[in-house]
């Protein structure tokens, strides 16, 4: 197959992009990173240390909660929003190496006519868990309050963001110019039960969730809660699928509400425990969150990622393709589609850290290859759906 774009048209079509490449465009940040997230001058002016100031949220998941909030009258469906807001910064900010010093500042914008206090505090519940769920590993995380805003006018139920700050020394960054030719690419599942969760994860995360929800989900939810839905889209693709949120499938294991809304899965631990024991040798982590598969395009230099060993396709995703109709192409595009931490090191290593990651119940597995590219990076996919390159 010839050379796949790393945009989704169903994303684009729902009004959300998963490369951000116009985005990416405006901000001036070239086609390649040095780091996985961004590093500033320390604040108090020692150039041995970085600091990072990254921002991310539960994005349109929280119209998942809503739903079953609404279908079931339980506001506790909001508390893993939480984990979602966290994890998505933390685990960016861990794969730069940033894991010191760690600030969390929370900023909830919703609709109080729909979104009652009771579901503000599931949120900041949800927040004090998971912090304390994090100390034992070494992940000390303070939580220095935040805004909830009443924003009616501006938004139709509810955002769950937040904002984490770290400070580290420069020593400790993980650049990803250090990525070579023959590296081994090693994933890290997003599915089944880590040593952190109290329930099999179904993989979804915090990526593609408006794609997701408009292909299983059907016309019942956006006719019943039109505020779940942008007037500007189309009744022809939005909740064109043929389930409610609380419906069981047996392929899940859940129900599609449940697999929708399960909690994005924190490496941090697993990233520690990493670079205390191989530091430099790691040569790069990657969060694939925005991009999918195609993340990894972004870091490094003159390389190409041949992913030919990935994990088996999981329910959810399949499911996802489907009944969307969305190619394959582009899913491995939006979602991670089975792992959605990946490193890239030494062959001497690879098989003690797919040993390491067993003991945070996290399968691992090599998946693939780095060969020398001229020119911008590449990722080329090799599996039984079909062979594409980005």
């Amino acid at each position: 197959m010839g050379k796949s774009s790393t945009e989704s048209s169903a994303y684009a079509t729902l009004g959300a992009s998963s490369a951000k490449d116009g985005v990416l465009r405006a901000i001036g940040e070239g086609s390649t990173s040095r780091y996985f997230a961004s590093p500033s001058p320390d604040p108090a002016g020692d150039p041995a240390f970085a600091y990072f100031l990254h921002a991310d949220g539960a994005g349109t998941k929280s119209i998942v909660a809503y739903l079953l909030y609404r279908e079931t009258g339980d506001p506790s469906w909001f508390r893993s929003l939480a984990i979602d807001s966290l994890v998505m910064n933390l685990d960016d900010v861990a794969c730069a190496g940033g894991l010191g010093s760690l600030t969390l500042s929370n900023t909830i914008g919703r609709n109080r006519h729909l979104i009652p206090d009771e579901a503000i505090a599931q949120i900041i519940q949800g927040y004090r868990e998971i912090t304390e769920r994090l100390k034992p590993y070494g992940i000390d995380i303070t939580l220095s309050g935040g805004e909830t805003a009443d924003v009616g006018d501006l938004v139709r139920t509810v955002i769950v963001d937040s904002t984490l700050s770290a400070r580290v020394p420069r020593k400790n960054l993980v650049d990803t110019y250090r990525v070579a030719p023959g590296d081994l690419i090693i994933g890290f599942s997003s599915t089944g039960q880590s040593s952190l969760e109290d329930a099999p994860n179904s993989g979804m995360g915090s990526n593609g969730l408006t794609l997701a929800r408009n292909a299983l989900l059907s016309s019942y939810h956006s006719e019943k809660y039109p505020e779940v839905s942008a007037p500007q889209i189309s009744r022809d693709i939005a909740y064109r699928g043929r389930f409610k949120v609380t419906d069981m499938v047996t392929s899940l294991g859940m129900t599609v509400g449940q697999a929708l809304l399960s909690p994005t899965r924190t490496y941090a631990p697993l990233i520690s425990g990493l670079l205390r024991q191989f530091g430099p040798e790691i040569h790069s982590l990657i969060h694939c969150t925005g991009g999918g598969q195609t993340k990894i395009k972004r870091f490094g230099k003159n390389v190409r990622f041949e992913k030919d060993n990935l994990f088996p396709t999981p329910p959810l995703f399949s499911l996802i393709q489907e009944l969307g109709g969305v190619p394959w192409h582009e899913m491995y595009a939006v979602f991670n589609m089975g792992h959605r931490l990946e490193a890239c090191v030494n062959p001497s290593i690879a098989d003690e850290i797919v040993d390491i990651s067993s003991q945070f119940g996290i399968a691992a597995r090599v998946i693939g290859q780095l060969t020398l590219k001229d020119g911008d990076n590449e990722v080329v996919i090799t599996s039984p759906h079909g062979r594409f390159i980005y």
